[in-house]
């Protein structure tokens, strides 16, 4: 579900890619690698990429862009639910709500962290 969301974000912000965001003077494109990298960080999955990618990397060794964030066959990178929490946290643990979440999830995946 998170990567079809994420698709539909990455396809209208491909379109401004090469555009500054201010102040902070980084590209659109730049932008999108900071947040990968962060969320990279904060799941220790490092499977997150941002909207450009070297060409070998791209679809068939041929494209940069990266709308659909993917393996080699397409398939969208997996994440466990403690890897999807330590990100939506923003804390980098399941276990410690922030984030999108302060009080923290209250379903049973994220509950059965909090317990632990």
């Amino acid at each position: 579900m998170e990567a079809g969301q994420d698709a539909v974000i990455r396809t209208l912000l491909y379109k401004y890619k090469d555009e500054m965001v201010t102040p902070y003077n980084y590209t659109v494109a730049e932008f999108s690698d900071k947040i990968s990298q962060l969320r990279n960080n904060l799941s220790h999955a490092f499977v997150d990429e941002g909207l450009e990618i070297p060409k070998s990397e791209g679809s068939d060794g041929l494209v940069t862009g990266n709308v659909l964030s993917a393996n080699n066959y397409s398939y969208s990178y997996a994440r466990t639910g403690e890897q999807v929490l330590d990100t939506v946290y923003g804390t980098g643990s399941a276990s410690k709500p922030g984030g999108f979440y302060p009080k923290g999830g209250n379903g049973t995946i994220a509950l059965s962290y909090l317990k632990s």
